[in-house]
């Protein structure tokens, strides 16, 4: 009676680990968030560089190099999809510990359209696409010269933010910002 006991638990354990479910039940969002590189403390600065061309985050216009392009990594959470999902940047407002701790005299705030490439410009918005079965996505930021102030040495920096949209949301709150240094050389 045992040994038939034993033999009825094990074949309706055996057809219950057997049963299938279908992959795609999980319906939620996807989740981005900037790539940091965990060194130092876990909520520090953004990680800024080594994209796709491997520099730091400096870059650099001038007279001669009109246009200076840095690649940032976006990483993407979620389940697998088949089809695109579109997300958004912006600039970020500076907050009171940002324009003390960055901005001064000789450090000013990037202006859209003058200084980098606008965020909801065509040129940029073919990059904010996620592929299907997509684990991150590199976006570039593009310093361009400005001819206003030619011949002066400027340093600018650019702090800018994923938007949360109802398809694609900030995964963690924490790496939603980065930050960008630029300079434009007197040449």
């Amino acid at each position: 009676m045992k040994k038939i006991i034993i033999a009825i638990v094990c074949s309706i354990g055996l057809w219950s680990a057997c049963t299938y479910e279908k992959p795609g039940f999980y319906r939620g969002g996807i989740g981005v968030n900037f790539y940091y590189d965990q060194v130092g403390p876990y909520d520090s600065n953004p990680y800024f560089g080594e994209g796709i061309d491997g520099r730091d985050s400096m870059t650099y216009v001038s007279s001669t190099k009109q246009r200076d392009t840095l690649w940032f990594r976006i990483m993407v959470y979620g389940q697998q999809r088949t089809e695109e999902q579109t997300f958004s940047l912006r600039q970020s407002t500076l907050s009171h510990t940002d324009s003390v701790g960055y901005i001064n005299d000789s450090t000013f705030v990037a202006v859209e359209g003058v200084n980098f490439v606008a965020f909801d410009d065509p040129e940029m918005q073919q990059y904010c696409v996620i592929h299907p079965d997509s684990s991150s996505v590199y976006v570039p930021i593009i310093a361009t010269y400005d001819p206003e102030t030619a011949g002066t040495y400027q340093r600018f920096y650019l702090f800018f933010e994923i938007v949360s949209t109802p398809e694609v949301s900030v995964f963690d709150s924490r790496f939603y910002r980065a930050e960008l240094r630029m300079r434009q050389l007197a040449e």
